[in-house]
């Protein structure tokens, strides 16, 4: 399945998970999956992935020590993509399987649904 993974739109670049206004209109009714990664001067790794409404998931994800620490290893960056609830449980376990995050546990346990990756 081809994701469309939003970046942001001013400067085609991903979007900084702690500077993001998650209280903006584009939030209201957005429901997917999502990665939040670190991206330093010698690594970047991935350190959640999930699945719900954007706007309240990153929130509660933004006030969460166990991912803001990794802040001091680098800008913490989000993408997400719009997807309808029956896919989104295979494509968490998808991104998890291949990602690895620092954070959380596969909890679907569906079959994968292969995706691109960012």
């Amino acid at each position: 399945m081809q994701l469309t993974w939003i970046k942001n739109q001013n400067n085609n670049q991903w979007f900084d998970l702690l500077r993001l206004n998650l209280d903006a209109p584009y939030f209201q009714d957005k429901y997917g999956v999502y990665i939040v990664w670190y991206s330093g001067p010698s690594e970047a790794r991935v350190i959640r992935i999930g699945q719900g409404h954007i706007g309240t998931r990153l929130k509660e994800h933004r006030v969460n020590p166990e991912i803001t620490r990794y802040s001091y290893s680098g800008q913490l960056k989000v993408t997400w993509a719009i997807v309808i609830e029956e896919y989104r449980d295979g494509i968490e376990a998808f991104l998890f399987d291949s990602y690895k995050p620092l954070v959380g546990e596969r909890s679907p346990d569906v079959q994968p649904i292969p995706v691109n990756l960012i």
